[in-house]
């Protein structure tokens, strides 16, 4: 069901943050699940933001939760440790410009979602974020982020 997690792509680096996420409905964003790994590291902590609730369906439901279920058994979403040496074992996924170096994202497509998994491999915080969309509606787009942190859409040409 669900195939090998790629690393980011460079000009896919807004979607793994709610700024472009949460802009436009046309870019079919569904809404993202963060979590955690609680304090002792033995624990696992999730909560969902919706942005469109009527693209959470009963088989999106289910793909994603199958989906969070394939992350742990992979060893991303195991524990905070696990997570960090699945992102050191990927130098190539690195966020450049995160807040910390080890920042990572990965992308995952399935026949009608793609999930951005955003990775934060540090105590005390949310250890990750999974951005949710439609995949049809992301197919010939691409975004800019400029100096500013201003993020816009292109509609490439895909003929």
């Amino acid at each position: 069901m669900f195939g090998e997690l790629q690393p980011l792509a460079s000009e896919e680096t807004p979607y793994f943050y709610s700024a472009i996420a949460t802009q436009s409905k046309e870019l079919s964003y569904i809404g993202h699940l963060r979590g955690d790994f609680g304090t002792d590291d033995d624990q696992f902590w999730m909560s969902w933001s919706d942005h469109a609730g009527e693209r959470r369906t009963l088989a999106f439901r289910q793909e994603l939760a199958a989906l969070v279920q394939h992350l742990q058994w992979q060893g991303l979403l195991l524990n905070l440790n696990e997570m960090r040496a699945y992102c050191r074992r990927h130098p190539e996924a690195r966020i450049p410009g995160a807040r910390h170096s080890d920042v990572c994202g990965f992308c995952l497509q399935t026949t009608h979602y793609r999930y951005y998994i955003r990775c934060f491999p540090h105590p005390g915080d949310y250890s990750f974020y999974i951005y949710c969309y439609r995949k049809n509606h992301l197919l010939g787009r691409s975004v800019q982020q400029n100096q500013n942190g201003t993020v816009s859409r292109v509609k490439e040409d895909i003929s």
